[in-house]
């Protein structure tokens, strides 16, 4: 799950996939890093923001299309 920052509220969604990273490795195999581009279920595209490795949350923006 992902803590979406959209329309001025915080919302917890589901990631789907990882579709854009840094390592092509990282979108086959699906590894969240912090810049990446996820699809979730409710938003098409969400940045990372935080360090989920080392915060131990996942926090991201909507991106507009």
């Amino acid at each position: 799950y992902v803590n979406v920052v959209a329309e001025g509220k915080v919302v917890k969604v589901k990631v789907l996939s990882v579709l854009d990273s840094n390592n092509k490795d990282y979108i086959r195999a699906n590894i969240i890093t912090k810049g990446a581009i996820v699809q979730t279920d409710k938003y098409p595209k969400v940045k990372i923001t935080s360090r989920p490795s080392q915060h131990g949350v996942v926090n991201g923006v909507v991106v507009s299309n």
